[in-house]
């Protein structure tokens, strides 16, 4: 899988305290991304359990409540997003699990979305994506439009939907948008959240 950066511990990406997996890569090619360094599809390709040791050390030492999956594209990596799952859940069972994904509901119900580096037929992507939705708590689905600014909860756009696929939490959990400056040790930044007033560059 093509991993852009892990946060081990956020609280702008979904309800309680969080790691942030964001994958690199991302062709849907939206207007203004806030992203836009992780579109291309480069880097060194990282194994599932390489990421889920990593998240189980920051579990260590965060004791976070859940990973939500943003990017980047997860669902343009699918079938290692599946992966990644499965495995984090039986290492820790009790764990959340959100994604912030640029396709609709429809498209993903469909099959209507490209997956990295496979050739998969619709109805093995139609599989896939239950398999996926089944695992979630929430997600945030549809197309970033910087024409239609929203101050929604998790959604930087008014077309995007939050949709709930558990009883885990219910909408009051979703809190302001908020925005996060990360400093790693080696003083690089990663900026993550909703930034409403624009970025500070």
């Amino acid at each position: 899988m093509l991993l852009h950066v892990i946060l081990p511990a956020s609280r702008a990406n979904g309800p309680g305290l969080r790691a942030v997996v964001f994958f690199q890569g991302c062709s849907l090619g939206c207007e203004k991304c806030f992203n836009p360094h992780t579109h291309g599809f480069q880097g060194p390709e990282i194994k599932p359990v390489e990421v889920v040791d990593a998240l189980i050390h920051a579990h260590g030492q965060h004791a976070f409540d859940g990973v939500t999956f943003s990017g980047g594209e997860p669902m343009q990596q699918a079938d290692r997003l599946l992966a990644l799952v499965q495995m984090l859940r039986a290492r820790i069972p009790g764990l959340s699990f959100g994604m912030f994904s640029g396709y609709t509901e429809r498209e993903l119900d469909e099959g209507r979305y490209s997956v990295w580096g496979s050739k998969l037929e619709t109805p093995e992507k139609c599989s896939l994506w239950q398999a996926i939705r089944a695992a979630l708590d929430f997600a945030v689905l549809g197309r970033f439009n910087h024409r239609l600014p929203s101050a929604a909860p998790l959604r930087s756009s008014r077309n995007q939907v939050l949709r709930l696929f558990s009883n885990r939490y219910t909408r009051a959990a979703f809190a302001e948008q908020l925005a996060e400056v990360h400093i790693n040790e080696t003083g690089t930044t990663e900026v993550t959240g909703f930034p409403i007033l624009g970025l500070p560059w």
